[in-house]
C-alpha cells in the first residue's frame, strides 16, 4: 500500500484503461486510508477521454477530498503539454500520494520526463496497463515495442504490467485469460510482475471464476466511468 511522499505513475496505450485505473486507485486510497492523495493528469496526447472529462462523475465528497493538478481552466482543451507552475512542488509533497495519469507514445511518456529528477527523489513505482484486444496490442511484437516506447520516453525504471484486456460488457473469460497470459508473457520476457487482473462489475461475477488461480489472485474490480455515471466504489490495492 502506497504512503505519503510515494508518486505512482499510470501509462498505457489510448484505450488501455490507465486513466480509469488511476482514478478508482485515487478513490480506493482515500476511502480505506487517512492519507491525502493528489492526482495528476499529464495526459496531452488524447483530447476525447482524459481524467479531466471524468471528474464530473465522482461524487462531489470524493472531488471535494481529492487535489487534482489539471491545465489551468481556458487551456483544459488544449493538446500541447500545459502544466501549471506549481507542478514541480506538488509532485515534491511527501505528506500525501502523488498519482499520475501520463500518455502511453513517445510525446506522452516524454512529457512526464522533464518531472523525471522531480519524481526520482523520492519512492516512486510506474505501471504500464495493457488492454490486449486494443490495436496493436494483439501480438508479442506490438506489446514489447509499446513497452519500449514507455521505457524510452519516461526515463524511469518500470515497476510493473495491469492486465485489463476487455471489450466492454461483452468480455469473456476466455479473453481476459487469454489478455493475462500475453501480458505475463512480456513481463516475464522483461523481468516485470503482473500486478492486477482488471475486471468490470459488469462481468466480474461470471469472468473471475473461470480465470486460473494465478489470474483470479490478481483480479481486481473497477468500476469504469465511462459508462457508470452515477456512483462510483472499488476497492482496488496495488
Amino acid at each position: 500500500m502506497p504512503g505519503p511522499g510515494d508518486t505512482l505513475l499510470l501509462a498505457g496505450p489510448s484505450g488501455s484503461g490507465k486513466t480509469e485505473v488511476a482514478l478508482n486507485l485515487a478513490l480506493s486510497l482515500l476511502r480505506t486510508t487517512s492519507v491525502p492523495v493528489t492526482l495528476a493528469d499529464l495526459d496531452v496526447v488524447k483530447p476525447y477521454f482524459r481524467l479531466r472529462d471524468m471528474l464530473p462523475l465522482v461524487p462531489e465528497d470524493d472531488r471535494k477530498r481529492l487535489h487534482v493538478i489539471e491545465p489551468e481552466r481556458r487551456l483544459l482543451h488544449v493538446d500541447v503539454p500545459t502544466f501549471p507552475p506549481t507542478l514541480h512542488a506538488s509532485l515534491s509533497a511527501t505528506d500525501r500520494v502523488k498519482i499520475v495519469d501520463v500518455g502511453g507514445d513517445a510525446i506522452g511518456v516524454g512529457a512526464v520526463a522533464q518531472f523525471r529528477e522531480t519524481i526520482g527523489n523520492g519512492r516512486h513505482a510506474l505501471y504500464v496497463v495493457v488492454n490486449t484486444l486494443r490495436p496493436g496490442m494483439n501480438t508479442a511484437a506490438g506489446l514489447k515495442e509499446m513497452l519500449a516506447r514507455i521505457r524510452a520516453g519516461a526515463r524511469l525504471d518500470l515497476t510493473g504490467l495491469v492486465a485489463n484486456t476487455n471489450l466492454q460488457a461483452e468480455t469473456s473469460a476466455q479473453e481476459v485469460q487469454a489478455g493475462y497470459d500475453a501480458v505475463k508473457a512480456l513481463g516475464d520476457s522483461e523481468g516485470l510482475p503482473v500486478v492486477a487482473v482488471v475486471v468490470s462489475p459488469e462481468y466480474a461475477d461470471k469472468v473471475v471464476p473461470l480465470l486460473s488461480p494465478e489470474a483470479a489472485r490478481l483480479a481486481t474490480v473497477l468500476h469504469m466511468f465511462n459508462r457508470v455515471l452515477d456512483t462510483v466504489g472499488s476497492q482496488t490495492e496495488f
